[in-house]
């Protein structure tokens, strides 16, 4: 069976214990677990290499339509993050899918409003870089 993005839950915490569903803005989610990859040549594998993923960068980037009062579009666009480094721009990402939950801290960065034609809303997009490991769980 095909999984649909409308049946995934991504939410950001926008304040301390607070979360907000990317859903209300945001139309589309691409995800890239981003691995380094560390590959060797042994002298017994008659000149074929072998690969071990040894360390992952999680990536996730969404697109969507900048929403006025939208909780996660307040927080994004508020000076403290937009304008901010270094933990203004850490919070943590929930993602449920298929009764399975992530939870990523991550860094907020590439925060973009790309305007847009005469007829249409501004454009938005934020990219999202996970800090460490992430914690699983069940819904």
């Amino acid at each position: 069976m095909i999984q649909l993005n409308n049946k995934v839950t991504a939410e950001l915490e926008t304040a301390p214990n607070v979360w907000s569903n990317l859903g209300g803005a945001f139309k589309s989610v691409s995800q890239s677990l981003g691995e380094s990859v560390y590959t060797a040549s042994y002298l017994a594998d008659d000149g074929f290499s072998s690969s071990y993923v040894t360390g992952i960068n999680y990536v996730v980037t969404f697109q969507g339509d900048y929403v006025s009062g939208d909780p996660v579009i307040n927080f994004i666009f508020s000076n403290n993050v937009l304008h901010g480094t270094g933990g203004d721009r850490i919070t943590r990402l929930r993602i449920t899918r298929d009764n399975k939950i992530v939870v990523w801290q991550v860094a907020m960065t590439k925060i973009q409003e790309s305007g847009g034609g005469a007829n249409e809303p501004d454009s938005v997009a934020l990219e999202l870089q996970g800090l460490g490991k992430p914690t699983f769980t069940s819904a």
